[in-house]
């Protein structure tokens, strides 16, 4: 898990973490409660930006659930050049996507703009400001899960992409 940013009181109400959670490094919370949860030490965080490919190695599938596109562009051109997996999970309010990774990186591409260099979150803006969460990211990591799943039994995946 690998994340560089820190838990926010805000967040606590819309991502998976907890008030107590409040000001620490996220990679590290989720880290440390999935290993508790299923009692083996098998997720390590890397308390930092995903920047470079070397960061990437030795990893066989990459879920890729990134708020923003540099980072995205980086690990899907790698996945192609190294033949390694990823499946990229999006949400940004009512919105969500799941991609697999697809035959060529051309394909992939065509979902990710290189000249992007904002950071977005799960939750819509305006929607915040009126009290309002939307449950896009739970919903596109259900959807990531069963693409996992299908990866872990042989099947294929598709690019998924609705507004609820």
């Amino acid at each position: 898990i690998a994340d560089g940013d820190i838990v926010e009181v805000e967040q606590a109400t819309y991502q998976n973490f907890t008030a107590k959670e409040v000001g620490r490094n996220k990679a590290e919370v989720l880290a440390k409660r999935l290993n508790k949860e299923i009692g083996v030490e098998i997720f390590k965080p890397i308390a930092k930006k995903i920047e470079q490919e070397s960061q990437l190695k030795g990893y066989d599938l990459i879920l890729l659930c990134v708020d923003n596109e540099t980072a995205r562009n980086l690990v899907i051109r790698y996945c192609h050049k190294s033949g390694k997996d990823f499946i990229d999970l999006r949400a940004t309010g009512r919105s969500v996507f799941a991609m697999p990774k697809l035959k060529t990186l051309e394909e992939n591409m065509k979902f990710v703009d290189i000249n992007d260099r904002q950071d977005y979150s799960c939750q819509d803006r305006q929607d915040l400001e009126h009290g309002r969460i939307q449950v896009g990211n739970k919903i596109v990591a259900m959807v990531g899960t069963q693409m996992l799943m299908n990866i872990q039994r042989g099947y294929g995946n598709r690019v998924i992409s609705l507004v609820v």
